[in-house]
């Protein structure tokens, strides 16, 4: 008799099955623990918060940086992993991903500004990719994208994901050397994320402000710097920024990413920003549409002559 596995047990599924209990171990540990150690539960939650989710390289991403030439970053946390696809000397574009990614997600951008002369840059974060390690934060990927900048000199531009887009527009706000700026499904407060990262796991508020506090304490900073009110106003370079209408509405009821409000915020406080609203691409496939990725580098290419 020939034994056939569920459907939902295929290999294309494996990864979504083990996040999936995963997460329903996370949530039964956090229900039991809660609300007899909150202290327990909140540095549980921290761990989690700062354990970015890692994922194999696809064959696609690993073709496109075969082509690069690989440069290094020394950080306190270790060696960061960048990039390079040009001429070094050539004006340059910074590409950063977002939580739980990789600098080669945003491999489509590259073809087309090295067609209009640019230099192009991406690199993993600490807790991602190939720079390794298992921890991770808003804190290190900004100084990550400092310790880039400082290395590599002023760009002509960032494009930046998710919370990529958040960090860049924070060391934008301390005196990066960015002369224009792409945010791609930006966060626009840190709080906010930790709510959502909370309804996942159905933390109590308790719990949740227990984690916020001690992930302060560690890093000697306060959220409220982080958020799109305090960095954007500061800030008078070009932004694009571009948001799915439908970005937080993903297919499993585990995951949750920002919300088109988030976009919305930032076009709101950042001078002179535009808001480029698409509709059906949700949160990673700004990444890859042939028109965003155009839209995108003739809002660089123009920014440039400004």
């Amino acid at each position: 008799m020939e034994l056939r596995l569920p459907l939902f047990f295929t290999p294309k599924n494996r990864t979504t099955v083990r996040a999936l209990f995963g997460l329903l171990r996370h949530r039964l540990a956090f229900r039991l623990v809660a609300p007899f150690a909150p202290k327990r539960a909140g540095r549980r939650a921290q761990r989690l918060f700062l354990t970015p989710p890692r994922h194999r390289f696809t064959e696609a991403e690993l073709t496109a940086l075969e082509e690069a030439s690989l440069f290094n970053v020394p950080l306190p946390t270790g060696k960061l992993v960048g990039w390079l696809w040009g001429p070094m000397d050539g004006p340059k574009v910074l590409l950063a991903h977002g939580w739980g990614g990789r600098g080669a997600q945003l491999r489509s951008f590259v073809a087309p500004l090295l067609a209009r002369g640019y230099t192009v840059l991406t690199y993993d974060a600490p807790g991602h990719g190939m720079t390794g390690g298992r921890e991770s934060s808003f804190v290190h990927m900004a100084a990550a994208m400092e310790a880039v900048l400082e290395q590599v000199g002023p760009v002509e531009a960032v494009v930046a994901h998710s919370i990529g887009g958040a960090v860049a527009g924070y060391v934008m706000s301390r005196g990066a050397p960015v002369k224009s700026a792409v945010l791609l499904a930006p966060p626009a407060s840190m709080t906010d994320y930790s709510y959502r990262f909370a309804r996942v796991l159905r933390l109590p508020e308790e719990v949740r402000a227990l984690m916020q506090g001690e992930i302060e304490r560690r890093f000697g900073v306060r959220w409220s710097e982080f958020e799109v009110e305090q960095t954007a106003p500061l800030l008078t370079q070009p932004a694009l920024i571009v948001h799915d209408a439908n970005d937080d509405q993903r297919k499993s009821q585990w995951d949750a990413d920002n919300p088109f409000r988030d976009g919305e915020r930032y076009a709101r406080h950042w001078p002179g920003a535009r808001l480029l609203r698409t509709e059906g691409l949700g949160h990673r496939g700004v990444l890859r549409d042939p028109l965003v990725v155009n839209e995108v580098v003739d809002f660089i290419g123009a920014a440039a002559k400004r």
